[in-house]
């Protein structure tokens, strides 16, 4: 099955470690989108950092439908992830979706 680019859902998701705690964060994150990446419906898993404030990690992700991103969400991969990431964050993550209108 193609997927359409109406069809193709974007999510940006970030991230604030603990400064002293921004490896282990990375590490955690590396280990994560390699997995991630596994997944057939996942067309894109990049991780950035602001170039402006080093402390904010951001992960940028395709997915070929809202259902394939609500899937990764609550994978369990995610799940268990999201559980060691928290106490290494000094703010809750913030998640936004896009699609394409254009």
């Amino acid at each position: 099955m193609s997927t359409s680019r109406k069809d193709i859902v974007y999510a940006v998701v970030d991230l604030w470690p603990i400064p002293e705690r921004v490896q282990d964060v990375k590490k955690l994150l590396y280990d994560t989108i390699i997995e991630a990446k596994k997944e057939q419906t996942c067309l894109k898993y990049e991780l950035c950092e602001n170039v402006n404030e080093s402390s904010q990690i951001t992960l940028l992700q395709a997915w070929s439908t809202v259902q394939a991103l609500d899937q990764h969400l609550t994978s369990e991969i995610i799940n268990k992830a999201s559980k060691e990431l928290r106490p290494l964050l000094s703010k809750p993550t913030e998640i936004r979706r896009y699609k394409n209108i254009g």
